[in-house]
């Protein structure tokens, strides 16, 4: 069967998996940011595709007053048993499931977000374009994707520093941004583009 991602597994997952993405720059701060880019209303629905240990489902929550509901999938079963641990508690806001970011468990418009999270760099092109389809069929329409990943660095010290490590996540979509095209091709309209880092792009596009 093939790989459709990253399992990160007992070594590099779960509770090992936030103290290193804190130390990459991926802590509390950068999850708070990245919620604050989302279009949330109170009572709306977000899936977030590739949840991982749910850090940003929690700033999500944070963010909208605990009035939302989150969904999270992801395929690794260490982050998501990390992620229930963390987020006891608030299962009537958030919910998690196993499962893969190109063949989603929902029904069609079923969410008004749909996000991704720097999980797209740990894909395969297929999976990616699979994953975009899906959230094309299961956002509602004028609802919001939220695209978040790896890109083509801006000239900043960080980037420089961790160029390295980055390099290895960089893929031909991310690199060069064909991600608009590959959206626009599956209804969902660029709306806005920004940096949340100067290698981390934040693209939302609205499902027309």
């Amino acid at each position: 069967m093939r790989k459709k991602g990253n399992e990160f597994g007992l070594l590099y997952g779960g509770r090992n998996y936030d103290i290193f993405a804190t130390l990459l720059g991926f802590g509390h701060s950068y999850y708070e940011k990245a919620a604050g880019e989302l279009p949330l209303e109170k009572g709306m629905k977000v899936l977030d595709l590739g949840c991982g240990t749910a850090s940003l489902d929690i700033e999500i929550e944070k963010k909208a007053e605990h009035t939302c509901k989150v969904y999270g999938i992801d395929l690794s079963d260490t982050q998501l048993k990390y992620a229930h641990s963390k987020t006891k508690g608030m299962e009537e806001e958030i919910s998690l499931y196993k499962g893969t970011m190109d063949e989603l468990p929902f029904k069609n418009d079923a969410f008004d977000i749909v996000v991704t999270s720097v999980a797209f760099c740990e894909t395969d092109e297929e999976v990616r374009r699979g994953s975009i389809k899906e959230t094309s069929r299961v956002l509602r329409n004028g609802g919001y994707f939220v695209l978040i990943d790896c890109a083509r660095p801006r000239m900043a010290l960080t980037s420089a520093m961790l160029l390295p490590f980055f390099m290895l996540k960089t893929n031909e979509d991310n690199w060069n941004n064909t991600y608009v095209e590959i959206c626009k091709n599956n209804g969902l309209m660029l709306d806005k583009e920004t940096y949340l880092k100067s290698y981390i792009r934040c693209q939302l596009f609205k499902k027309e």
